[in-house]
């Protein structure tokens, strides 16, 4: 299975890849050495597992449209036009997060989505370019990173002006990126890129302040957070080392057989293992308590 691609990993260990045949992307679960083929569809870019249920979402096409699939069962149109394009950002219990440019294919607006009924809020409809959006546990706070500053969203304002406020004025390039919440939805971690380094750092939602988290990283390094925000998992390289999320502190690292390909890495949702994929189509898994490396075979 040549060129495969990790795109998620639900809460018993499956995992859905993604493998490329010509024009055609197969999506296959993986699970406990058992192969499964789930789909295919052309353009197929992105698919999650909907929390705690056996359904996954599935983004593909050009103009981006989304899918829904229940295991076993046939893909079947949930939302998107040939006009515009809607492009899934995350997935909440019984919920999707997504944005699209139906307005003016310029401007973006972020959309929650209740998949089973239809019902649907636009917490975000000031336009722009969209870059990234990551949404708090609770809901409640959507940072959102547009090409020169980042933003965040309270959907329960106290006041319209509460709504969308500024976090920090961002460059154009470098900046702080790849922005994911803590557990508490009261602190947002980021990598964060200067000219010459790169380190983790935690903004407090209440102080409105940014601090740092493991600073004086390789220049090419990115961070993840885990989903229960004890550690931060940094790739490098070819290296994947874990961190403490309090202090900092390197707790261990793995070598990896290749690079981690662009979006390709996630954390489970226990908290306990890193799946990746790497620039040469190898799906790997990570242990976060001993780094131990699994390679999935092709």
């Amino acid at each position: 299975m040549a060129g495969m691609r990790v795109l998620d990993v639900d809460e018993q260990g499956r995992l859905l890849v993604a493998v490329t045949d010509g024009d055609q992307v197969r999506l296959v679960e993986l699970a406990k050495g058992r192969r499964a083929e789930l789909t295919a569809a052309t353009g197929l870019t992105a698919a999650k597992y909907l929390p705690g249920e056996r359904l996954v979402v599935i983004q593909h096409g050009d103009p981006a449209q989304l899918s829904l699939l229940r295991v076993g069962k046939r893909i079947t149109p949930l939302m998107g036009s040939t006009g515009h394009a809607t492009e899934l950002l995350g997935v909440l219990p019984g919920r999707i997060v997504y944005r699209t440019n139906r307005r003016h294919r310029l401007l973006y607006s972020i959309v929650i989505r209740n998949v089973l009924f239809g019902e649907e809020v636009a917490v975000y409809d000031r336009g722009g370019a969209v870059i990234e959006a990551a949404v708090s546990p609770n809901s409640r706070y959507i940072a959102i990173r547009l090409p020169r500053k980042l933003v965040l969203v309270d959907t329960m304002p106290v006041t319209e002006d509460d709504h969308v406020r500024l976090i920090s004025p961002e460059p154009a390039e470098r900046g702080r990126r790849n922005l994911r919440w803590l557990p508490d939805s009261a602190r947002l971690i980021a990598t964060e890129y200067d000219e010459d380094s790169t380190r983790i750092v935690r903004y407090d939602v209440a102080s409105e302040s940014w601090h740092p988290v493991a600073v004086s990283l390789p220049t090419n390094s990115t961070g993840w957070v885990a989903p229960d925000g004890r550690r931060i998992a940094i790739a490098s390289g070819t290296t994947l080392m874990f961190h403490q999320t309090d202090n900092g502190r390197f707790l261990r690292s793995a070598e990896l057989p290749a690079p981690i390909a662009e979006d390709a890495f996630l954390w489970s949702p226990d908290s306990r293992s890193v799946a990746v994929s790497t620039v040469t189509g190898e799906i790997a898994v990570v242990q976060a308590d001993s780094a131990a490396l699994t390679q999935i075979p092709s």
